[in-house]
């Protein structure tokens, strides 16, 4: 990519001239739906850049489960991949793309000159940590006090844009921490209330108001 171009991206365009050159010498990624960025207790390479598509950051559960911490778009750096490169540490959780994905990687001693020396690009990726924070404490607190119903019903309000949901139920169980089985279950209820159509792979939302309204219930 040409320094112009990565200069709009959202978290590159404080940084100066002579480092957009450096990151348009780095390839540009192309990764297909599914395919796995980083995983548990792997070394951080670099911090990636997202151009297209997301990345689910999730965690294995020792019960089995799965549950996704959030996820990585173009408009926010992967906190995960900061810490490590902060700290020395290795991964503690994975990611895998969410549909066809762009991405660079910028190089480990890029990033720390770059947190050294450019302070708008330090207080962007301090901020992203602490809003991740305030995101994850109210992740836990949705998990311990909401019922699955509710938080199913927010989940697939979030797909809204698309007239069918391309999501399958195990991804909806690991975005939301339970199981299959259980999501399964919820959206039978769902679609016998007439809130959504169920097909192979897709989901159709039949009656967003009345979705909305349940998601609400707090």
């Amino acid at each position: 990519m040409s320094p112009a171009s990565l200069s709009t991206q959202p978290l590159l365009q404080s940084l100066p001239e002579d480092v957009l050159q450096q990151l348009s010498r780095q390839p540009v990624i192309e990764l297909p739906p599914g395919t796995k960025v980083f995983e548990k207790n792997s070394d951080c390479a670099g911090l990636p850049i997202i151009l297209t598509g997301s990345v689910r950051v999730f965690k294995d559960l020792a019960n089995g489960r799965r549950i996704e911490l959030y996820r990585v778009t173009p408009s926010e750096p992967c906190i995960l991949s900061l810490g490590c490169m902060l700290g020395g540490g290795r991964y503690p959780a994975s990611g895998v793309t969410f549909g066809s994905t762009q991405m660079i990687l910028m190089p480990v001693a890029l990033f720390i000159e770059c947190m050294a020396s450019q302070a708008a690009f330090r207080n962007a990726m301090f901020r992203a940590l602490a809003d991740r924070l305030v995101n994850t404490m109210e992740l836990v607190e949705e998990i311990a006090t909401l019922r699955l119903d509710v938080r199913l019903a927010a989940a697939l309000l979030a797909y809204e844009s698309d007239s069918q949901i391309a999501v399958t139920h195990q991804q909806l169980a690991d975005e939301l921490g339970t199981v299959r089985e259980m999501i399964s279950r919820v959206l039978d209820d769902f679609a016998h209330q007439g809130l959504v159509i169920l097909g192979r792979g897709k989901i159709t939302l039949a009656d967003p108001a009345r979705l909305r309204a349940l998601a609400n219930t707090r």
